[in-house]
């Protein structure tokens, strides 16, 4: 069983050799890097992944200014999802930016916006950011808008026509209260 861990590590530090920055690249004025990524890449990360796949490009513009170096990364591509109110398999395009300030330091210190390296350090390698970028720009709702409305919608016509007809608009009015705390407001009067 240790044989096979150790494989396994060895494979994904293997696996994310390119997307490794060496220091050299972080010390540069500007630079860039671009990565066509599919399930494999995910697969590396999460076996499951959050039952996300598709393709992806991602591109790296690398600036540095004083002593301050900036990531851009821009992430578009095609999530292969199942839509939310359909069940059906559908392909939902992405776009999203995201900025990371790259610092010497303590590397303990690093947030979600300011990654710390050693000073010693030869390199940053950004496979795990990446796939964090992929995962927060896949929106929460996994459904194609106004896909009713399209000629050749990829959604299943028929289980949106029963959603529209038995759609409730209002909530139905009683003799309850609109507000939940008027019940407790009641029970700490008496």
């Amino acid at each position: 069983m240790r044989s096979i861990l150790i494989k396994k590590v060895l494979w994904e530090m293997d696996a994310l050799a390119p997307f490794r920055i060496p220091a050299a690249i972080l010390k540069a004025d500007e630079a860039s890097y671009e990565w066509k990524l599919g399930p494999d890449f995910l697969a590396i990360f999460d076996e499951e992944h959050e039952g996300i796949t598709g393709h992806f490009e991602v591109q790296m513009e690398l600036h540095r200014e004083g002593g301050l170096t900036t990531l851009e990364f821009n992430v578009q591509g095609i999530v292969d999802t199942t839509c939310d109110r359909c069940m059906v398999p559908i392909k939902m395009p992405i776009e999203a930016d995201y900025q990371m300030v790259v610092k010497h330091g303590d590397p303990a210190d690093s947030t979600d916006e300011v990654v710390f390296i050693d000073s010693d350090s030869s390199d940053l390698n950004v496979g795990q950011h990446i796939y964090d970028f992929i995962l927060l720009s896949v929106p929460i709702s996994h459904r194609i808008p106004d896909c009713d409305q399209m000629e050749n919608s990829p959604c299943d016509t028929s289980i949106l026509t029963y959603l529209s007809q038995n759609q409730v608009d209002e909530m139905p009015k009683g003799d309850k209260s609109e507000s939940p705390w008027d019940d407790l407001k009641k029970q700490i009067d008496n």
